[in-house]
């Protein structure tokens, strides 16, 4: 009798455990918080965040789901969740209005407006980008790239390419070249319309774990595990700069709206800001306390955002390099 009555409260405390909070994570950041204390935001581990093109969403893709915040006022607009997939990359249409996720198996489309799933292309992979006019989604698996059609899910094309596991690739801004990286360094760029390899670029000794154009799509930046940054002429693929100062893999590379600034997020807990024509650092925010795992910068070029492996995300004024808000996110056995 008293084996069943233990083995009986030891079931109701693991499902209490393990799914109320997850049940729940839609709910508890609602709550009002004390006056002083800092704001929550998602739950779980994070793995993207992007803003929505006109700036007024915050879309934070994570280990429970997509959570959608105003980005003024940091209120909880929605969570997008469709199965137990955890969400690693996340991007917007040009019109904001579809969100793009890439999961470890799936790639899923949401109505943003709605705050609805679409469609969902199953062992599509986890690496996921749309392209700029929105018609050609690329996804990332083992049998290498699927081009495919954003709105009817028809494949277009199919790339015999095997790239690294980090979800790191993208369109140039003209959608006539998509860029991924292959495991130990090498980066390749393949013609849209042809699906042929067009160039690799050759440099970083180890594996290459982001990459951005810049918005003429003249330029291509790298950060790698090889602790450097490099920038290249995306046309010719040449190495234009090698840029050095963190001390650890750089996980994250973005360029300000205008193409002026770079801002990279390292192991080493720094994210530094760099001047693009001279190669030269401009500052370096050194307030997170463990590895920071991504930056952006808002569309009008006047923040970027951080988020980091001490459970913080965090705001940046561009101009002045003062934090404008610290944002916290639990885990998933917190509330």
């Amino acid at each position: 009798m008293k084996l069943t009555s233990f083995l009986i409260l030891l079931t109701l405390f693991i499902f209490s455990t393990l799914y109320l909070p997850i049940s729940s994570a839609q709910d508890y950041t609602q709550w009002n918080l004390p006056e002083g204390a800092k704001a929550r935001i998602g739950k779980g581990s994070i793995n993207d965040i992007r803003y929505s093109p006109d700036g007024t969403i915050l879309a934070v893709a994570g280990s429970v789901g997509i959570w959608l915040y105003d980005a003024e006022t940091f209120q909880e607009l929605a969570l997008l969740k469709k199965g137990e997939d955890s969400v690693r990359n996340i991007s917007f249409s040009p019109d904001g209005k579809t969100l793009v996720s890439g999961g470890f198996h799936d790639v899923m489309l949401w109505n943003v407006a709605a705050r609805e799933h679409k469609r969902t292309f199953e062992r599509m992979g986890s690496s996921v980008s749309l392209s700029p006019d929105g018609t050609t989604l690329a996804s990332q698996n083992y049998k290498g790239i699927h081009l495919l059609d954003a709105k009817t899910g028809a494949q277009k094309k199919t790339i015999a390419a095997s790239l690294n596991y980090r979800p790191n690739m993208l369109f140039s801004p003209d959608g006539q070249t998509l860029v991924g990286a292959y495991s130990g360094g090498p980066i390749g760029l393949w013609d849209i319309e042809t699906g042929k390899l067009k160039k690799t670029l050759t440099g970083h000794a180890k594996d290459v774990y982001s990459l951005s154009f810049s918005p003429d799509g003249r330029m291509l930046t790298s950060g790698s595990r090889d602790h450097t940054v490099r920038l290249w002429d995306a046309e010719t693929g040449k190495l234009k700069k090698t840029l050095t100062g963190h001390t650890d893999k750089v996980y994250s590379v973005s360029f300000s709206p205008d193409g002026k600034t770079l801002a990279t997020a390292s192991g080493d807990d720094t994210i530094r800001v760099w001047d693009v024509l001279t190669g030269t650092p401009k500052r370096t925010f050194e307030e997170h306390t463990s590895d920071v795992k991504g930056v952006t910068f808002s569309p009008d070029g006047r923040t970027i955002v951080s988020w980091c492996n001490d459970r913080t995300i965090r705001l940046w004024d561009v101009e002045t390099g003062e934090l404008k808000k610290e944002l916290q996110y639990p885990r998933l056995t917190q509330f």
